[in-house]
């Protein structure tokens, strides 16, 4: 490894900025010199695991203290993914987890869920009935984290069904348009209602009102469209919103909308 580089790469990094890693990007030698140097730099180290490592070495290195972002797909095994938030959340090192594949989400127990935390879900490749998602989110509230799902379609009454405390629903207005301003309302009076959260992200224009109604209703808004004009009723609310910060735990790494 060209450590020389590596440093010219996270120079940019303020303190306590995230650094990205994929673990199949560098052996086990070369991934402990990198954790190492971001312990240094004092920056927070994020691991994308594709099941490259074993509760062995991930055991050496939880010593620098990571955020682990895994799924069904890199750790099918759930005793082996439970032996490793094990190790991980007692070196203080959080686990995000997501059911990409999820043929197993009926194996997520409220146990295994303790250890999480956050568990995410999208419809983007896999269809999730409300029955999936309803258990989920008992098994979650149960173990006391976080549910995320991200919704790739219309709203829908029915969406209203299965949310509980500490539950993230995002949704798109690339998938629906001010007509269903009336479900979004009732949605997010359902949702808030049970202590849930909804996260709009705005990635096509829309009209100061319709999206007032979604910031008065109690949503979370995401500004992704733009330009807006200064000092217009949209761009102070747009400016509102981007002063405020979501969870870590209430989005998959970036607060963009999971394509």
């Amino acid at each position: 490894m060209d450590w020389v580089k590596l440093e010219e790469q996270v120079q940019p990094l303020n303190k306590g900025q995230r650094l990205i890693i994929r673990d199949d990007v560098h052996d086990f030698n070369e991934l402990q010199g990198v954790l190492e140097l971001a312990s240094r730099r004092k920056l927070k180290p994020i691991i994308l695991d594709t099941g490259l490592f074993g509760l062995n070495q991930l055991t050496i290195l939880s010593r620098f203290h990571f955020a682990f972002y895994s799924g069904d797909l890199a750790r099918p095994d759930f005793l082996q993914l439970a032996a490793i938030t094990e190790v991980l959340n007692k070196n203080n090192c959080p686990v995000y987890f997501f059911l990409e594949e999820g043929t197993q989400a009926g194996a997520l127990d409220s146990k295994l869920a303790s250890g999480l935390e956050s568990v995410f879900v999208s419809s983007r490749l896999k269809n999730w009935e409300n029955n999936q998602l309803s258990r989920l989110a008992e098994e979650t509230l149960a173990g006391g984290t976080t549910l995320v799902y991200y919704h790739h379609g219309q709203p829908e009454e029915s969406l209203a069904e299965w949310p509980k405390k500490n539950c993230w629903l995002h949704l798109s207005n690339r998938f629906f348009d001010e007509i269903n301003q009336p479900v979004v309302l009732e949605l997010l009076k359902s949702i808030r209602k049970v202590k849930g959260h909804l996260i709009i992200h705005l990635d096509i224009p829309a009209a100061f009102d319709y999206i007032n109604s979604l910031n008065e209703g109690g949503a979370h808004l995401i500004f992704n469209f733009g330009p807006i004009e200064a000092r217009s009723r949209l761009s102070r609310l747009e400016s509102l919103w981007n002063k405020k910060k979501l969870p870590e735990k209430a989005f998959f790494l970036y607060q963009d909308f999971m394509a």
